[in-house]
């Protein structure tokens, strides 16, 4: 964990040019730049990202990885292969508390997705005037958040219509439910909406990781989790499609979730 931190920061305090050796495609979500922008005229987030994708290999872009510092793109291969298994044990626990077999999530996930993404905020003059990282939910079936040693409080979360902080410890991890788990739990367990501020003083850095399903999975709530008392909140869908949907549309909120919900047929007789 320290290492990653450190490697992290010093990608980001590289000279502009060395970075830009890695750009972030429009439309993608791999490499150094900004994400989900879409118009000349968006307010862009003040945040500053390097996003890779791990496994499967096929999603992996080798042109993206970093020559420099020498040690980051092997730090992120030991890094996300500890954190992989993290994931694993932490879908048991939740098939266990919602008495299902502890495996039927890694079953179920096949070639399981993972991605990198470490977030640079800079400081800010005039925080008020911007956000960090605008307002979503996650996509994946859960996040991994390690918040920098020394870095300001930036992570917010909405709870009761009230954003609230995420205090960073040390040697933790915050771990997000995405939406992916909502669907599939019937809304059991529901993704967290969440945001990141940023700081007049201090600058903040923050390292995540996204696992999800396998891109080719029917997805859809499973079948014990509904009945007459919990009726089915969401349809079946491709994971490559709403993924795909996902990084092409702006950060608001869970509206990305309103691409799996269930139509509501009203009855007018």
């Amino acid at each position: 964990m320290e290492n990653i931190e450190d490697m992290s920061r010093e990608f980001f305090m590289l000279p502009l040019d060395e970075k830009q050796k890695y750009p972030m495609a429009p439309g993608t979500v791999q490499g150094y730049g900004q994400a989900f922008v879409f118009s000349e005229d968006q307010k862009l987030d003040w945040c500053n990202m390097f996003a890779l994708g791990i496994e499967p290999h096929y999603i992996r872009n080798s042109n993206l990885w970093p020559k420099k510092p020498a040690r980051l793109s092997e730090t992120i291969e030991l890094y996300s292969r500890k954190i992989r298994k993290l994931c694993q044990n932490l879908l048991k626990y939740i098939a266990l508390g919602l008495s299902l077999e502890e495996d039927v999530f890694e079953k179920m996930f096949g070639e399981a997705v993972q991605a990198i993404r470490m977030n640079y905020y800079p400081t800010c003059s005039r925080p008020d005037l911007v956000l960090g990282l605008s307002p979503h939910s996650d996509g994946s079936a859960l996040t991994v958040l390690q918040q920098a040693k020394g870095s300001p409080v930036g992570l917010q979360i909405l709870k009761d219509n009230t954003w609230v902080p995420v205090e960073p410890i040390s040697n933790a991890l915050v771990i997000n439910i995405g939406d992916t788990i909502e669907v599939l739990t019937n809304g059991k367990y529901k993704s967290v909406e969440h945001r990141a501020v940023a700081h007049e003083e201090k600058d903040r850095l923050s390292i995540v990781t996204f696992y999800a399903p396998s891109y080719d999975l029917e997805l859809g709530p499973m079948l014990e989790l509904v009945d007459e008392n919990h009726p089915c909140k969401y349809k079946r869908y491709n994971h490559g499609e709403y993924s795909k949907h996902y990084v092409t549309n702006k950060l608001q909120g869970k509206r990305t979730l309103d691409f799996a919900k269930m139509e509501i047929m009203n009855n007018t007789n």
